[in-house]
């Protein structure tokens, strides 16, 4: 069984001067989706939190 080979470099196209990005719409319930990425936060920087909000 062979691995999957990772490409060496993220290639990220070129843009023209004064070209921005927009973003894409993304499907689904947006409470949810920002409650979930809430949750996501408080579980990964827990200790980070607690010690910002001694300052």
């Amino acid at each position: 069984m062979t691995a999957l080979l990772k490409k060496e470099r993220l290639i990220i196209p070129a843009r023209k001067e004064g070209e921005s990005v927009k973003a894409r719409p993304c499907l689904g319930n947006h409470q949810a989706q920002f409650k979930k990425a809430g949750e996501m936060s408080m579980e990964r920087y827990e200790n980070a939190y607690r010690e910002l909000a001694k300052v």
